[in-house]
């Protein structure tokens, strides 16, 4: 049980372990967004965002609402932009 829970946590983090995940969770912690929107905001191709989204989605840190065509993005958790926070005040206060 308990290595259970050490594994699950080291394949959270493997998911954040990607910068434009990271920015896409800041960018969700906003409002929720659809690939196109996200591909805009951070100038990437519509292959390399699915990609990065496919790996949120796959350690539930994102969850799709459909409307029509198009699907939205949104966190299952809003205490994930926590975490970046206080990872990101780590390497604000070292400088």
């Amino acid at each position: 049980m308990e290595a259970d829970v050490y594994n699950k946590a080291a394949e959270y983090f493997k998911a954040l372990s990607h910068p434009t995940r990271i920015k896409i969770i800041e960018l969700l912690s906003k409002k929720e967004m659809c690939v196109c929107q996200m591909m805009a905001a951070l100038n990437l191709d519509q292959s390399h965002v699915s990609r990065h989204l496919m790996v949120l989605r796959a350690n539930k840190m994102v969850k799709t609402r459909r409307e029509g065509t198009i699907i939205f993005y949104s966190l299952t958790d809003e205490n994930i932009i926590n975490i970046i926070k206080e990872v990101k005040n780590i390497f604000l206060v070292t400088k």
